[in-house]
């Protein structure tokens, strides 16, 4: 099976439900009350898939150490979040949209992401320590 394909099958998912469960609650009275569960489990679920990426990719980008393969994860999924929050900004600017209510809301978003990819490595970390791999 090829990389991409494989990729979007064992990982792929993971963001797509995030995506989906955004787009379903986005107008409706539940956007404020999980905006943080939402990015928590963006950064949860891009951190899931990046891992997954920079595995089945290694032969392309290179094989990583394990300490290097977390660190990348984490610093390509808070990138993520960060042009997440430029594309809410760019919204409000060209779309008239109301996503973004403040620095402190902003803030708050990309410390979620930060955070579920800070959960995502520390389970994926613990797994294979369980299983005998680092």
């Amino acid at each position: 099976m090829k990389p991409l394909l494989r990729l979007l099958l064992r990982a792929g998912w993971a963001p797509l439900a995030v995506l989906v469960f955004h787009h379903e609650i986005q107008h409706t009275r539940w956007r404020e009350p999980l905006d943080f569960v939402m990015h928590y489990s963006g950064g949860l679920a891009i951190t899931y898939f990046l891992w997954h990426a920079l595995e089945l990719f290694a032969h392309r980008l290179g094989e990583l150490t394990s300490f290097a393969r977390y660190l990348f994860a984490f610093a390509l999924a808070c990138t993520v979040g960060v042009f997440w929050e430029f594309a809410e900004f760019a919204s409000d600017i060209f779309l008239h949209t109301h996503i973004q209510y403040s620095i402190g809301e902003t803030m708050r978003d990309l410390i979620a992401d930060a955070t579920g990819a800070t959960t995502t490595l520390t389970l994926i970390l613990l797994v294979r320590w369980l299983r005998g791999r680092k």
